[in-house]
């Protein structure tokens, strides 16, 4: 049965510690003007209720409106062994609205024991006990004076946990040591001291660490201490959530330039040169970039830029002075994965400009969380590129350009097309804790710096950076206070207004649909005689609706050939004709260079054919540049997903990959093909009538260009280009997952030290020992593991045992796999807390089956991953778990579990939800595609020899040379069938030749169909396997309902709104034309045409 249908596009600080008396913490009590403890005391309440009083309070602005804290002086004394601390919280507020003073005082309070509450009125020294109570659901404290009063001074005496994961005030630990830090970005001050837990509130607040001094020998906060004292810092004016600090026996290992210390574990050696390099370029660029001197920040600040290698937790550090990183992404050895450095070198950069995007400047409320995000993630690639600058002449320099767009671009729009991605400025306020974690913890991290770039291009030249400008203006006029969207709108207008950019009259109306609205669009190319026309409609893997969009222009022709020009030549927002004529049929256009926009491209299908058959040339694809080359595999793969495009085109344009060997286009790949290697995997489990290799074969007819001049054996002798190394870590890892037998083969080759039976080999070239270990682990059982253990036990550098642990998750022995899990939640764990993050991970990523086996621990385990992951790394796994769920049968476990009642999941039930929501959308695509992609791929022809160029191993089996005259199917080597035979591989039952009327090499030849249903298409009421809906395992209704499951207020059928089979309407061999009509009504639309067939 043939389907046309068109679719609508959617769219860190030491000091020398002075000692000190200390009860200097009471004089500075009596400098704030707080009472002392010694007061007289009188008791005016009969007792405490154990309700929240005031049930009708309600949460608008603020915590409590009408109320403001004007200073908070904090003691903490810690029992590290124990795992506790008390503290006492001295609050002096004010209550300004006096029609309020009859309303109990709040404050935010989570995790804490109140012990006790008095209060002084307008300093007096009589102090007097309150009713309070806590409300654990709203976190939040309220007191009752018992007195009517408009000036209070509170005494709080509490008590609280250390076993908090990275966050509120911990206990951290590597090996038999400890340390203890706070953390408390961006809501977690409410778990050290009661307190108005918001970024408007910035009272003055003084610390107090009692007794630390005795056990570490650093003592670290974003204050001096005061004179004469070894545990009070110097009172700073800010808001909570900004606040640091840390006590340690970790050592100073180097101090890279001036007021910047590394701090790490003791006996780390030889590690540190490469990092302390970047920070010394890092910390001095960032001063000259941002003009605001990090020294002179704050009056009494601590001074200097403590950057501390943590061992065991990866959480985002904003306290002044306090820089966090997890060891991995610090320390490096001098040989080292290229990929440990590009991490490495991010996170650092993002690590020290929070200082300035975090702390100098911080959002007004967290929706307004993208602008520091932006600026933080989208200065750090500045400084990258200054340390990289001589990318072009030294080949061990990175290249930032291309990892700015295939790891922030890329990345974000993939993740911004899903249905309930949000928006970078949520419309409402943010005061919630679960909504501000999503929000500041989501897809705004990078989104926010591609949006950025994109303003860049438009609004500057090679020379002049209106975002710098931005930057640079709030970080003087608005510096220690906070910003908004209209803050950031007249930063940019600083420079704006008046400089003759003609590409709009109004900054804000143009930044306004690209922040409050979710999505972004998809330009529409198609061709008329001499003529190409664009317009845009919103994109989206599911209809949703969007605002049109200005859209900054960038082509280039095969005439021209100009990649350079990356700055717009217009803007777009409608309808637009360009005269532009492609006399031969080898010309070529493509937009959006160098992928520097955020939005995809679609062509009509002349357009796609002319730019595919440049890319099939292997010296013509030379023409296009490797960051377009890897948008177009990008866009393609995505337009397919979405259902705008036909797979059949998309896996052409990646099949042209048989020449490609550049990390961006590989990196493109590798994470949309994933995709469907998940979902392949899954169609095809424990079904004999299915070609259980049919990944395989994208495999073999991409990796040819790649196997031949890059290899899986570099050559120890010769130092090739870093984005080489990557490439080869990159594709190797994903090849031998997918089964290639060469890969496999040079993987064996690599693992054991030839010197040492047993042992691995300490010679494995750093990248690609991931993919030696993950496959040795698959194909070398046990024996591979114990070697890895033994190699564990011995490895030097942290980011090469993380590799070791990550590896580990690749056993498909479900006893050792849930053994490993369990091993990650027990009191007496081997594995720090991001260790146990990554092993997780990595569990739930490996295989369908793990996969499984990692839902179902989690849903056994919630409670223990939360207490000992954490939180947010909990909220963070399940969405890792979502991404995992490939088919109907996971799905239904997962729904089913994120729905009971009874999950355990808490305040990390909306993540779940979110994470659902995700679930379902791939399911429908799953129903939608999954088998016409494998039909599709089912009749591409596998090469004739897979067999690794640069080795003799027979590829099918590692331990036996190749027999040129062997009757082994290469390609399916558990079939004994002679390549040539006339059985279809593909399927062993049918003895038909397996060359079927389809034209491989021309895709629009369409399949002769083998079923009357249509599997592609859910408005078949025939569902093949089972009448249950598959986007609602739930629901037993009919899949041919015409209710969207991703929006069920909505009654239209979301898989073929306006869709037609009649082949009067579409002809599958003419192109793609506008609708008439449509045009006719000024609603300029392009059609795009999919014909598919079973």
């Amino acid at each position: 049965m043939g389907l046309f249908r068109f679719v609508f596009l959617i769219t860190i600080v030491s000091v020398t510690c002075k000692p000190v008396d200390l009860n200097i913490v009471q004089t500075e009590v009596d400098e704030l003007g707080l009472e002392p403890k010694s007061k007289n005391v009188i008791n005016v309440t009969e007792g405490t209720s154990n309700e929240v009083t005031n049930n009708a309070l309600v949460m608008r602005n603020q915590v409590r409106p009408g109320m403001e804290v004007s200073s908070y002086a904090v003691e903490i004394n810690a029992n590290v062994e124990g795992g506790s601390f008390d503290g006492r919280a001295i609050v002096n507020l004010r209550i300004f609205d006096h029609d309020t003073r009859e309303d109990p005082i709040v404050l935010n309070v989570a995790g804490l024991n109140i012990n006790s509450v008095q209060y002084a009125i307008m300093g007096g020294s009589n102090l007097f006990d309150a009713d309070y109570s806590t409300d654990d659901d709203d976190q939040i404290l309220e007191i009752e004076p018992g007195q009517l009063g408009s000036q209070y001074t509170l005494y709080i005496e509490y008590s609280g946990s250390l076993n908090g994961v990275g966050k509120g005030l911990y206990r951290g630990s590597y090996g038999d040591n400890t340390y203890l830090a706070m953390n408390l970005h961006p809501t977690y001050a409410r778990r050290v001291f009661p307190c108005m837990d918001e970024p408007t509130e910035a009272p003055i607040i003084s610390f107090s660490f009692e007794g630390l001094h005795y056990t570490y020998t650093h003592l670290i906060s974003n204050s001096m201490l005061v004179e004469d004292s070894l545990s009070h810092f110097r009172p700073l004016t800010g808001p909570p959530h900004l606040w640091g600090m840390m006590a340690t026996n970790l050592v100073n290992i180097n101090t890279p330039t001036a007021n910047v210390l590394l701090f790490a574990r003791p006996g780390v050696s030889n590690a540190d040169l490469q990092a302390s390099v970047a920070i010394n370029s890092f910390f001095n660029n960032l001063n000259e970039w941002t003009q605001k001197s990090y020294v002179d920040v704050v009056r009494d600040q601590n001074g200097a830029m403590n950057i501390i290698a943590l061992p065991d937790v990866s959480t985002d550090w904003n306290s002044l002075s306090i820089v966090g990183i997890w060891e991995p992404y610090v320390l490096m050895e001098p040989a080292h994965a290229v990929k440990q450095r590009a991490i490495a070198l991010t996170k650092i950069a993002e690590a020290m400009s929070r200082q300035w995007f975090g702390y100098v400047i911080y959002p007004q409320n967290w929706r307004y969380e993208w602008i520091v995000a932006g600026f933080t993630t989208y200065s750090a690639y500045e400084m990258m590129r200054m340390f990289q600058t001589n990318f072009a002449t030294d080949i061990n320099l990175l290249d930032v350009n291309t990892l700015f767009v295939t790891e922030v671009i890329q990345e974000s729009l993939l993740r911004d097309a899903y249905i309930n991605s949000n928006p970078l400025e949520p419309a409402d306020d943010l005061f919630d804790e679960d909504a501000i974690r999503d929000h500041v913890n989501g897809l705004v991290k990078i989104k926010s710096a591609a949006i950025m770039r994109m303003i860049r291009l438009v609004l500057g030249d090679a020379n002049k950076d209106f975002i710098q400008i931005a930057a640079r203006a709030l970080l003087n006029f608005r510096a220690l206070n906070t910003v908004n969207t209209v803050d950031f709108i007249d930063g940019i207008n600083s420079e704006l207004v008046g400089s003759n950019n003609n590409m709009f009259t109004d900054f804000g109306e143009y930044l306004k649909p690209w922040i409050e609205n979710s999505g972004y669009s998809v330009l529409l190319v198609s061709y008329r005689p001499d003529t190409i026309v664009l317009d845009q409609l919103p994109f989206s893997f599911t209809y949703k609706e969007s605002s049109n969009l200005l859209l900054p222009i960038t082509y280039t022709t095969s005439i021209e050939k100009n990649f350079d020009k990356i700055h717009p030549q217009f803007m777009l927002d409608g309808l637009r004709h360009l005269n532009i004529v492609l006399d031969d049929d080898d010309d070529w256009i493509i937009f959006n260079i160098q992928g520097q926009g955020y939005y995809r491209v679609n062509y009509e299908i002349r357009l796609w054919e002319r730019i595919i058959k440049a890319l099939e040339n292997p010296e013509r694809r030379k023409d296009i540049h490797p960051l377009n080359r890897a948008t177009l595999v990008d866009d393609a793969l995505n337009l397919a997903r979405a259902g705008d495009i036909d797979y059949e085109v998309a896996l052409r344009v990646v099949l042209s990959m048989e020449h490609e060997t550049e990390y961006a286009v590989w990196k493109a790949f590798v994470r949309n093909m994933s995709y469907l290697k998940k979902r392949l995997e899954a169609y095809v489990f424990d079904d004999e009538d299915l070609d259980s290799n049919i990944y395989l074969r994208m495999i073999h007819r991409t990796i040819p260009a790649f196997e031949r001049e890059v290899t899986f054996y570099p050559n120890m002798a010769v130092i090739e280009p870093s984005m080489t190394s990557l490439t080869r870590g990159l594709v190797m890892d994903h090849a031998c997952r997918a089964g290639y037998r060469p890969c496999i083969a040079a993987a064996v080759d690599w693992f054991y030290d030839p010197d040492n039976k047993g042992v691995v080999n300490p010679n494995i070239p750093h990248e690609i020992r991931p993919a030696v270990y993950c496959t040795m682990v698959r194909e070398g059982g046990e024996d591979a593991i114990e070697a890895l253990l033994n190699r564990l036990e011995i490895e030097p550098t942290h980011y090469e045992r993380v590799v070791i642990l990550e590896s580990l998750a690749c056993s498909d022995d479900p006893d050792f796999i849930n053994g490993y899990l369990m091993q990650t939640i027990v009191s007496t764990s081997p594995y720090s807390v991001e260790e146990r993050v990554k092993i997780f991970a990595a569990v739930a990523e490996s295989s369908y089956t793990n996969a499984d086996l990692a839902r179902d621990f989690m849903r056994l385990r919630v409670n223990e991953i939360r207490n000992m992951y954490g939180v947010e790394k909990l909220e963070q796994l399940i969405f890792v778990l979502a991404e995992n769920m490939a088919d109907k049968d996971l799905t239904k476990e997962f729904r089913m579990w994120v729905q009971s009642p009874n999950n355990n999941l808490g305040n990390s039930q909306m993540a779940a939800e979110r994470a659902l929501a995700y679930v379902y959308e791939n399911l429908k695509w799953i129903d939608w595609h999954v088998n016409y992609v494998y039909r599709t791929i089912s009749h591409i022809a596998p090469p004739i020899d897979p067999t690794e160029p640069s080795s003799t191993v027979d590829p099918t089996d590692p331990s036996d040379p190749p027999t040129p005259s062997s009757t082994v199917d290469p390609v399916d080597p558990s079939d004994p069938t002679e390549p040539s035979s006339t059985v279809d591989p593909t399927d062993p039952s049918d003895t038909t030749e397996p060359s079927s009327t389809v034209d491989p090499s021309d895709p629009s030849d369409p399949p002769t169909p083998s079923s009357t249903v249509d599997p592609v298409d859910p408005s078949d009421p025939t569902e093949p396997s089972s009448t249950v809906d598959p986007t609602d395992p739930s629901d037993t209704t009919e899949p041919s309902s015409t209710v969207d499951p991703t929006d069920p207020s909505d009654s239209t059928d979301p898989d073929n709104p306006g869709v037609t089979d009649d082949p009067s309407v579409f002809d599958p061999n003419h192109t793609s034309t506008f609708v008439p009509s449509l045009v006719t009504l000024y609603v300029p639309i392009m059609t795009i045409m999919l014909y598919r067939y079973c």
